[in-house]
């Protein structure tokens, strides 16, 4: 199975997760029938349906003229709670059924959207089952954001449906190519004699596993072509409309995904293609290494334009400016670039077996390196900001203690840190730039801590201020690195192999000068670093 249509059967797959969960046992209230609708019941216990013969996973009539499938169940159900017994019409096709219950043959339709056509001759319950309409394409074909745009190509979609109505009359630039079956249609796709095909996601995803048509995948989605289906009535029996229409209200949400996961639930045992993540995720690494070599050498140019005459000054703050503008547009890329690499990852989580530990061990990996990668996105455009000279501190009341605990309780490995505090630890500063500062100190100290140990963090309050000390039980920083360990993109012996690019010491130092404050390394020697914050009180 190829990478795309793997991740197109994700979305399904991810659907059918949110529709699973194990149908309750508790027997539903009684039906609030009125008289009326009780003497209906005894009097016309039977009714004749009419309903899709090939439609599955949602309905057909199998080799015993049985009804079976989504629609057969959640209206048996239907039929158990209101007293009332419902009896399949034999048909061959949709489009006879749809004769058939024009015709009065049947009482009832099963499955089907409201259209003004069919509202001709029938009234509708509220819908008994949602389920999104998709694009069907063949793999080569490119995503489509907005049927609009296609001009001349041809869908192919069973006669007589809601899909084929509507996008004869949205769509006129399309070709319709009507078939007689959902299988007929997505096959026409498979073999190049159609475009594409507009179907429900859960048919879609069955029919494509199961034919074995793995040429094809889910290139888009028109969200104002969901399925709302219900059951449809004749006009000239409304005491029937009322009754089905309770029976379906009284169907639960876990019921109707016990039914769903009982014929469409979807097992995919394909090995999705980690390669193609992978590459993705090597781009966009790139492209952040490419901004940071941009951005070194851009600030290289700013500090010789210093040295050059007053009239050059207002040149170099257009430098900056521009440089600030692309460090905002790659960070935005590669946000966005990562988001989706996620995303995917995401959707192979759901996909994989729970015991396969192997796969779900290397989709942690990549999700590990896209947090990274996206923290590290954060430091940078960060750093920019701090570096600005024109960036003020926004000072508001805040409980230092309390911000604290709140970035410690954020991390990943939160649980190693132990958070204490004294005095009183309110000040005015701004809050923004102490999580940035505090942040950075605690992720550093975990970094460097072994897995089975603690970093402490204590915040102390007194009349001159707040102090912040962040201890770890590290290897601690050799002595020539003490001197710079503030510098940006400074990383010492210790950190090789390790995640990051030298700056979370250099924001820590930044912010604590903005707030006129001071960061400083309190433990230059002996096991483990201590690094503290020290935030003096505002003038009033």
């Amino acid at each position: 199975m190829t990478a795309r249509l793997w991740m197109a059967l994700a979305w399904v797959s991810a659907a059918a997760s949110l529709l699973g969960a194990a149908w309750a046992q508790t027997a539903p209230p009684p039906l609030p029938l009125t008289p009326q609708e009780r003497a209906f019941v005894q009097q016309h216990g039977s009714v004749r349906l009419c309903v899709d013969p090939d439609w599955v996973p949602f309905e057909h009539l199998d080799a015993q003229g049985r009804h079976v499938g989504i629609a057969a169940d959640l209206v048996q159900l239907v039929a158990q709670r209101t007293g009332l017994t419902i009896e399949p019409l034999a048909v061959a096709t949709w489009e006879e059924s749809l004769a058939a219950s024009r015709a009065g043959r049947c009482q009832a339709m099963s499955f089907l959207n409201q259209t003004p056509q069919r509202s001709q001759w029938l009234n509708f319950t509220e819908p008994i089952f949602t389920d999104p309409n998709v694009l069907i394409t063949r793999e080569e074909h490119p995503y489509i954001a907005d049927l609009h745009q296609l001009e001349g190509q041809t869908v192919a979609v069973p006669g007589g449906t809601m899909v084929q109505e509507r996008i004869r009359r949205d769509f006129p630039q399309l070709k319709v190519v009507t078939t007689e079956t959902e299988r007929e249609a997505i096959e026409l796709v498979s073999s190049r004699k159609a475009d594409m095909t507009l179907r429900s996601l859960i048919v879609a995803a069955y029919t494509i596993r199961h034919e074995g048509w793995f040429n094809l995948k889910i290139a888009g989605q028109v969200p104002e072509y969901t399925n709302a289906l219900r059951m449809g009535v004749l006009k000239t029996e409304p005491l029937l409309l009322s009754v089905l229409n309770k029976g379906v209200q009284s169907i639960t949400a876990k019921e109707r995904e016990a039914i769903s996961n009982r014929h469409a639930a979807i097992e995919v045992r394909h090995g999705p293609d980690y390669g193609l993540l992978w590459k993705v995720l090597a781009g966009g690494m790139a492209l952040l290494l490419g901004g940071i070599f941009w951005h070194r050498k851009l600030r290289q140019l700013d500090r010789e334009r210093t040295a050059l005459a007053e009239a050059r000054v207002e040149q170099a703050l257009q430098a900056q400016r521009e440089q600030s503008q692309l460090v905002a547009l790659l960070s935005h890329e590669v946000r966005t670039a990562l988001s989706m690499i996620d995303g995917a990852a995401g959707s192979l989580h759901l996909l994989i077996q729970a015991d396969d530990g192997p796969s779900q061990l290397r989709v942690q990996r990549i999700r590990d390196g896209v947090r990274r990668l996206l923290e590290l996105s954060d430091q940078f455009l960060t750093k920019d900001r701090l570096d600005n000279g024109a960036l003020t501190p926004r000072r508001k009341d805040v409980n230092v203690l309390a911000l604290c605990q709140d970035v410690a309780a954020s991390l990943d490995e939160g649980q190693r840190i132990t958070v204490g505090g004294s005095g009183n630890t309110c000040m005015h500063a701004d809050p923004d730039l102490l999580q940035v500062a505090v942040r950075n100190l605690l992720v550093n100290a975990l970094r460097y801590t072994p897995a089975d140990s603690k970093v402490t963090l204590e915040v102390r309050g007194d009349a001159g201020g707040v102090t912040i000390e962040v201890s770890d039980e590290g290897p601690g920083i050799p002595a020539p690195e003490q001197d710079v360990i503030f510098t940006r993109y400074m990383r010492g012996a210790h950190g090789q192999g390790k995640p990051g690019v030298g700056l979370g010491l250099h924001l820590v130092k930044r912010v604590a000068e903005l707030h006129g404050g001071t960061v400083a390394l309190a433990s230059p020697t002996g096991q483990g670093a201590c690094f503290v914050l020290r935030l003096p009180a505002p003038y009033p």
